[in-house]
């Protein structure tokens, strides 16, 4: 009877028992807590993908296994990308890019002509005088006078109904 209650409490011992984790630190095991322990070796796998797997190729093989080449590794192809230029454009502007900002700049141009002439003088002044450049809207503030938090809460509403008129 004694045997018996002794082997039950030893099997649940050993069904609960707490897991020790540790880690090599400088040639030390330290022993830590489970979510230490599995961040420690996720940032480490994390580390070895940016060291190694990212650079090194890999290995393109036949039918029967034989390596024939190496497909180049995410780095590699990126450098060789730029040295060739063949990712980047020439600086001109393509066909279909142009295309789209006329239609943008038609559409804005038709929405601002459906707002008041108050709120199209407001865009007018910050967003389109100076060369494009605009004036602050403290500055506009200032020339209308006009409270400068009056002047800004205008132009987020003007903004909002600039939106919803360019997606109609």
């Amino acid at each position: 009877m004694k045997n018996r209650k002794y082997r039950l409490l030893k099997n649940r011992v050993q069904k609960y028992r707490i897991r020790k984790y540790r880690i090599n630190i400088k040639g030390t095991l330290v022993t830590v807590k489970k979510r230490v322990y599995l961040f420690y070796f996720r940032s480490k796998r994390r580390d070895k993908y940016f060291e190694h797997d990212i650079k090194i190729g890999t290995p393109i093989k036949d039918k029967s296994g034989n390596i024939i080449g190496f497909m180049p590794s995410k780095e590699d192809s990126l450098d060789r990308l730029m040295d060739l230029g063949s990712d980047f454009t020439d600086g001109r502007e393509n066909v279909e890019d142009a295309a789209i900002r006329n239609i943008r700049s038609d559409k804005l141009h038709m929405a601002l002509a459906k707002l008041p002439d108050e709120d199209a003088a407001l865009i007018e002044a910050i967003y389109f005088r100076n060369s494009g450049k605009g004036m602050t809207v403290r500055g506009y503030a200032e020339v209308i006078g006009i409270p400068y938090q009056t002047v800004h809460s205008r132009k987020k509403r003007i903004l909002v109904t600039l939106r919803k008129l360019m997606e109609k």
